[in-house]
């Protein structure tokens, strides 16, 4: 099970008239330490994980938080098949250490 160390919420992004959540996740990950995890609104109140993005940016290089090369690499699929990776269990669980973390489920009260 990986295990979230520090979660803090970023952004709020408009993608087509969809607001997403963007949150910057540090976790116990031997491979995929850093991350960034998208939720928008579930059913209910809830919020669901619907991304996971490898955060491997040197900010001393990628200063300008650059996506357009191999430092952000989407982790979706391959948490929810990989057993390298998440089981659809872990993922509920994951998501839920995210929501737990102190500040984020409030900021994404007040930004979806």
């Amino acid at each position: 099970m990986v295990n979230v160390r520090e979660a803090q919420f970023r952004r709020r992004l408009d993608r087509g008239g969809q607001y997403f959540a963007e949150v910057e996740v540090f976790t116990d990950h031997h491979r995929d330490p850093q991350l960034l995890a998208y939720f928008r609104n579930g059913s209910k109140g809830s919020y669901s994980l619907v991304r996971l993005i490898a955060n491997n940016a040197d900010y001393e290089i990628d200063w300008f938080d650059n996506n357009l090369h191999s430092a952000f690499e989407d982790l979706t699929k391959p948490v929810s098949s990989s057993s390298d990776h998440m089981e659809a269990d872990e993922r509920n669980q994951f998501a839920a250490q995210i929501l737990d973390f102190p500040g984020v489920s409030e900021a994404l009260e007040r930004n979806l």
